[in-house]
């Protein structure tokens, strides 16, 4: 059996402490600062509720990470003790100690947001993390519903929301109605604040009323899946009115959109001037795609245009929008693209050729005499990282023609290529089956080689069977 490590004389009297929370409520008042992640550490993996609430109550530092309330490491009960303890602060009089705490961080990722980071972090099961400098909060207006009534500061909860439904039903329940609930009833003192937005099959009704009770400034990121076509316009109007007043959204994702989905509703987005990222996923936009974008601000720097039916006149508008010049990363996977080459397909990558790090042509149902034609367009993006192309037909020669021209892109340095015409059998024009996967490994090792002596050692090459 593997022995346990002693338990240091820290611990013990940790533990000797918490076994009277009365007394260790009482020994708050003189604990030194540096012990009190330790304390709280213990406090709260061994589910000494008073103890958690009189911690937070008389917390020393400006910010508190308790961790990802979608993971479950945080339990109900202890969230009810610590908002219990930001809400309820007791007067300068009965608690000598006056808790610092501005930010109440639930983000499952706060090491690396931009938001305000807790430098210094304990190894302990729940990441109980501190900093002595004051946090840098981002430029947001006053809340006057949330300081109307409220005669402190107000404390910043910080979380990730994650709201799902399913056949068209939504009950808000779990975490996100009970931290709602007692936001609205904190009189201002609780100030919630959602940076990344996720919704999964929620209908857009009771979208628009979880949205008119949260800090809109405050968000992030959005990413919406809904497969529903029983929705009312007039619904999904207040939705993109509410999106649009989201200042500081960088990153909006929408999935499975309904086939009938008025495109017209992006105009409403026209305020956003910090939108980078733009993802469209399954979804009839064909020859719409002007509508969605020509109302944005800031020209886009992700653009994600997935399954969505694009025609000649949706890639001809994008290479002349304001978009083409900017873009870094470009995804047209699952779009019938075969029309468009030669032509827009050409003239759109010679637009981007100055920024494009990524660029995604998978199942474009591009034919190897398309794909070559391509070739001088591909060759001209000089900042090109990755490019990937699989799910289209062509042959081993098409293949080491492609990378013998684009191995003088010395920044690119992942290809995801198709699998051979070679390698397979076509069950028609474009689908395949009975992968010869010994002829695959000889063809792989073959194009190793080729990049081996163009110098070319550095660039990782993958196929659609070796992708997840």
């Amino acid at each position: 059996m593997d022995r346990q490590d002693p338990l240091s004389l820290l611990d013990l009297a940790t533990q000797s402490l918490l076994s009277d929370e009365d007394s260790a409520v009482r020994a708050l008042e003189e604990l030194p600062v540096v012990l009190f992640p330790v304390l709280s550490t213990a406090a709260f993996t061994g589910g000494h509720m008073k103890t958690v609430k009189a911690l937070v109550q008389a917390w020393p530092f400006p910010c508190l990470h308790l961790g990802s309330l979608k993971d479950q490491s945080v339990t109900q009960d202890l969230l009810e003790a610590v908002l219990d303890g930001l809400e309820f602060v007791p007067s300068k009089t009965a608690c000598p100690r006056r808790s610092k705490l501005k930010v109440l961080d639930f983000t499952h990722d706060f090491e690396h947001s931009n938001w305000e980071e807790c430098s210094e972090t304990l190894p302990t099961p729940f990441v109980i993390t501190h900093t002595l400098e004051e946090p840098e909060t981002d430029q947001l207006m006053p809340n006057p519903r949330t300081q109307a009534h409220c005669d402190r500061e107000p404390v910043e909860i910080h979380t990730d929301l994650f709201l799902g439904g399913s056949f068209g039903f939504f009950h808000l329940s779990g975490f996100p109605s009970y931290i709602l609930q007692r936001v609205e009833r904190s009189h201002g003192c609780l100030r919630l604040r959602c940076r990344t937005l996720v919704i999964n099959q929620v209908p857009f009704r009771s979208l628009v009323e979880i949205l008119g009770t949260l800090e809109l400034e405050s968000i992030r990121e959005v990413r919406l899946h809904h497969r529903s076509r029983f929705c009312l316009e007039s619904d999904i109007i207040q939705f993109f009115t509410q999106v649009g007043q989201m200042s500081n959204l960088g990153n909006f994702i929408m999935s499975d959109l309904p086939w009938d989905f008025p495109a017209d509703c992006f105009s409403l987005l026209s305020p956003l001037g910090r939108l980078q990222k733009l993802h469209l996923i399954f979804g009839c936009l064909s020859g719409q795609l002007h509508k969605m974008l020509s109302g944005l601000q800031k020209p886009l720097e992700t653009l994600v245009i997935n399954g969505c039916r694009l025609t000649e006149n949706d890639i001809t508008y994008l290479s002349q929008s304001v978009h083409a010049t900017r873009l870094k990363e470009l995804v047209l996977c699952s779009n019938n693209l075969s029309q468009m080459v030669p032509g827009p397909l050409e003239i759109l990558l010679g637009e981007v050729s100055g920024t494009l790090q990524h660029l995604n042509l998978r199942s474009c149902r591009l034919k190897e005499s398309q794909l070559k034609a391509l070739l001088p367009a591909l060759c001209s993006c000089s900042r090109l990282r990755s490019l990937v192309f699989y799910d289209n037909v062509i042959s081993t020669s098409g293949i080491m023609k492609v990378l013998q021209h684009l191995a003088g892109l010395m920044e690119l340095k992942r290809v995801q290529y198709p699998v051979p015409a070679e390698c397979v059998v076509y069950l028609d024009e474009y689908r395949w089956g009975n992968l010869n996967r010994t002829e695959l490994a000889r063809v792989h090792t073959k194009l190793q080689e080729m990049l081996q002596a163009l110098q070319r050692a550095d660039m990782q090459l993958t196929n659609s069977t070796s992708v997840a």
